[in-house]
């Protein structure tokens, strides 16, 4: 993409490199504990982390599919993260968070320990290494063919060049480079989207939404297949009530059972913070989702409309991704299309520093327990513990790029939208199925968690691969498999907890039902509250 870009875009490039090399030196200087290193010494202002997390959720990924997907869908997709968004802030806000401030674990996962076993936290951990390189390969690949796509480079160059550019520079800085990159990260975000949409409504003598969303409905109406908006028919690709749906289940095993968040709550002192946080990361996601949004019925109607030359098919699903960064290349003027690219590159690096600092987060912590260095009076030293956090940084980095090679033979005609819940998330669900799990069905044992999870994932592969499997004649849609997987787990926990039951020590204070008893874990894992709270003498 450089080599099609003026000279005033290849300065806006190299500065935003220049910046992030910057932010890294300055960190890299800081005197760092191992707390600092992972957690910012749990000191960081809501605000950031609320923005933070919102950066980490919203990767390159959204940032080109959700423009593409207007062309598929119209405003189907808007809708039903609305629907989703709001329906979650009840859990998060009243269930979720406060749930998880009580206790002052490092890593998610220390909490399956405790309230199941050793097993259920091994895989948890493991899952969610999956997790990570998938998702981190999936967005390293998306970005590098984009580029490559567009600025006719080859492939591989790119997906090495990006993978490890976000690698380099989360090694050097830690947790506190990472929140306060991504914050600026989020203002490049939200500035290339708006960007865009002055330039078409400038270009086109001042037209805005109303004018962009009837040329958008002109063209959904002239489509051989019309949208269904409302079915819950599982052959239909995509409708506002299932979208909505996919995208509630989405957020809620997200809050729950992935470190990449989690971990940000952890940074802050307090419930009111986390609070704070996440209703910050819940606006800032409304605001930047909808600008992209706007941003595809603006370019509906400007090349429906004669601006520009489209050369892509917007009926493909795949060509239609890269709708987004070819009218960055052709149709910006010099140095506005390179201020774009800063902000996909940021949409990538933000997601892709959050996952390998969480990655390395998780296995320190895990290897403390395994040389019983997990209580305060046996913390290893501290340059040591973060030698090698940062040696698991990078072979994380390289696994994700590894990732990113072996997934562009998977997502064969598929776009971006429908290989989100195909590959990444079939492992999120039974992480966050765990989770969900020990917090609100007390009675279930660790065998039967284990078993859940298991087949929540087995029961994602192939409903998200069903048609090959089975050779049905449609594929099922992409908006069932995550439920759809939900579901199952929460089935056989139920159920099968009836027959392996917990132990009261895996209960007490461990689940939403038990709260108010004090959980037999070591009193450094326990916020400062629950150490002053009558319950905690019993």
């Amino acid at each position: 993409m450089l080599f099609a870009l003026a000279w005033q875009d290849h300065a806006v490039v190299v500065l935003y490199v220049g910046l992030l090399a910057g932010m890294g030196y300055y960190f890299a200087r800081r005197r760092k504990s191992a707390e600092e290193y992972f957690l910012a010494g749990r000191s960081v202002p809501w605000m950031a982390v609320g923005l933070s997390i919102m950066a980490t959720l919203m990767s390159s990924l959204t940032y080109l599919a959700e423009p593409g997907e207007v062309w598929q869908s119209g405003l189907t997709s808007l809708l039903g993260k609305f629907i989703a968004i709001v329906a979650e802030t009840g859990f998060v806000l009243l269930f979720f968070i406060p749930f998880l401030m009580r206790f002052r674990f490092t890593s998610l996962y220390e909490y399956l320990g405790y309230r199941f076993g050793l097993e259920a936290r091994i895989l948890g951990v493991v899952l969610f290494c999956c997790l990570v390189v998938v998702w981190m390969g999936f967005v390293v690949l998306t970005m590098s063919r984009a580029v490559s796509a567009v600025g006719q480079l080859p492939l591989a160059l790119v997906v090495v060049t990006v993978g490890m550019v976000g690698t380099v520079y989360t090694i050097v800085g830690g947790m506190r480079a990472v929140i306060w990159k991504d914050v600026f990260q989020v203002v490049l975000m939200f500035g290339g989207c708006v960007i865009c949409l002055v330039y078409v409504s400038w270009i086109s003598g001042g037209t805005w939404l109303p004018d962009w969303i009837a040329a958008t409905q002109d063209y959904q109406a002239g489509r051989a297949k019309p949208l269904t908006l409302v079915s819950l028919d599982p052959f239909t690709r995509n409708t506002i009530v299932t979208f909505g749906l996919m995208m509630f289940v989405w957020h809620a095993c997200t809050h729950v059972g992935n470190q990449m968040v989690v971990q940000r709550y952890f940074t802050m002192s307090n419930l009111a913070s986390a609070r704070r946080g996440f209703l910050t990361a819940v606006g800032a996601s409304l605001l930047v989702n909808s600008l992209l949004v706007f941003v595809g019925l603006a370019l509906v109607y400007f090349y429906r409309n004669g601006y520009g030359t489209l050369t892509l098919d917007p009926t493909n699903k795949k060509e239609a991704d890269l709708i987004f960064p070819t009218f960055m290349v052709t149709a910006l003027p010099p140095g506005l299309g390179g201020a774009v690219l800063t902000a996909v590159l940021s949409a990538a690096m933000s997601t892709i520093d959050a996952g390998v600092n969480a990655i390395a987060t998780v296995l320190s912590v895990e290897r403390r327990r395994m040389q019983g260095l997990d209580r305060p009076e046996t913390l290893p030293e501290q340059r040591t513990e973060i030698r090698f956090a940062r040696i698991i940084t990078l072979a994380a980095g390289l696994l994700i790029t590894a990732a990113a090679f072996g997934l562009d033979h998977l997502t064969g005609d598929r776009n971006i939208l429908e290989m989100m819940p195909r590959s990444f998330n079939c492992f999120l669900v039974p992480i966050g199925g765990l989770v969900l799990l020990g917090m609100f069905v007390p009675y279930c044992g660790q065998r039967t968690a284990i078993l859940a999870a298991v087949m929540g994932f087995v029961a994602a592969g192939n409903l998200a691969y069903a048609q090959a499997i089975y050779g049905l004649e449609q594929e099922v849609s992409f908006t069932w498999v995550l439920p759809g997987a939900l579901l199952i787990v929460f089935l056989i926990g139920m159920f099968g907890g009836l027959f392996d039951r917990s132990t009261a020590a895996q209960r007490d204070g461990l689940t939403w039902f038990t709260q108010n008893q004090r959980p037999q874990i070591p009193p450094h894992l326990l916020a400062e509250s629950d150490h002053a709270s009558p319950s905690s003498e019993c």
